[in-house]
């Protein structure tokens, strides 16, 4: 899926000097050093390519609690809260909408599963709904002949994923972060086996702290220092459609099939989820006993 993100500039001054270093300027790297900026700390942000330029600009954009792994959930719930304030804190739309999430499906298995989930993140505070096929039909403009029913969740939500990053990295610029696209850092300083600094592109820049917020090339990075991390990367696909009338009364909608988001132009993000492509490379080959397991059992839910 092309992507149009929106463009954030780098900071004017090069560090020599700063408390933590954060790698990678996707959602996580970007929140991260907004939130340890908003502490008082120094932060330089370093980002190889641009600010939102890889996954945290092409994906479905869900801001999601319903069906998370419950050891997860809570993080979940208090990263919702925290979705609510940011765009106050930082000035800008992020494009997020609480307008909830739908789950529609005609296998009653989904449907107890749902259920017995819903159960469990009761106790730890989260509320959702079990849907029957008429209240599915009522909350959709497609027809809800095929499903057996669903669950609603309407404290989820979603974000632009084009908006919501650059928007953070401004607001944590604002806050004294400085930022530093098409930099990339190759590798730690290390003395007496601690972190002193980090080598960028454009030099060393010291500090005794660092965050590895790089994604799909954490792994790559750790490597360099003799650091086993297993990553196993899966390729997916949306696409975005033209200005449609809306289909969904929530924000998004998850079938067997497809999963959409309404963005707020109109357009929609479609894919199909829980499917994926596992290229055959060196990284997939190294760590593939590590995910057999995982893989397996991803196989046998599906179709």
């Amino acid at each position: 899926m092309q992507i149009e993100i929106e463009t954030v500039q780098n900071s004017d001054a090069f560090p020599e000097q700063v408390d933590v270093v954060v790698i990678g300027a996707g959602i996580v790297g970007t929140c991260t050093a907004y939130e340890l900026a908003r502490k008082g700390v120094s932060v330089a942000l370093f980002e190889k390519g641009v600010v939102s330029g890889e996954q945290s600009g092409r994906n479905w954009g869900w801001v999601r609690q319903q069906n998370r792994d419950l050891y997860e959930l809570p993080l979940a719930m208090f990263s919702l809260r925290r979705w609510d304030e940011l765009g106050a804190e930082v000035g800008s739309d992020l494009g997020f909408r609480k307008t909830g999430i739908l789950y529609a499906t005609d296998n009653p298995e989904d449907l107890s599963r749902w259920e017995a989930w819903g159960k469990s993140a009761r106790e730890l505070g989260f509320q959702s709904e079990i849907q029957s096929a008429e209240q599915i039909r009522a909350r959709t403009a497609t027809s809800a002949a095929r499903w057996s029913g669903g669950v609603w969740s309407p404290s989820d939500g979603r974000a632009e994923p084009s908006k919501a990053t650059p928007a953070i990295a401004e607001g944590a610029k604002r806050l004294g972060v400085s930022l530093h696209q098409n930099c990339a850092v190759r590798g730690l300083d290390i003395h007496n086996r601690r972190v002193t600094g980090v080598w960028t592109e454009r030099g060393l820049v010291r500090t005794d702290r660092v965050v590895l917020a790089g994604g799909a090339w954490n792994s790559r990075f750790c490597r360099r220092h003799g650091i086993d991390l297993p990553i196993a990367n899966i390729g997916g696909t949306a696409l975005r459609t033209s200005p449609a009338p809306q289909v969904v009364e929530a924000g998004c909608l998850s079938t067997p099939g497809y999963a959409l988001r309404r963005r707020i132009d109109g357009s929609y993000t479609v894919a199909v989820p829980g499917q994926g492509i596992l290229n055959i490379a060196p990284q997939g080959i190294k760590y593939a006993a590590k995910f057999h397991q995982l893989f397996r059992s991803k196989v046998s839910n599906t179709d």
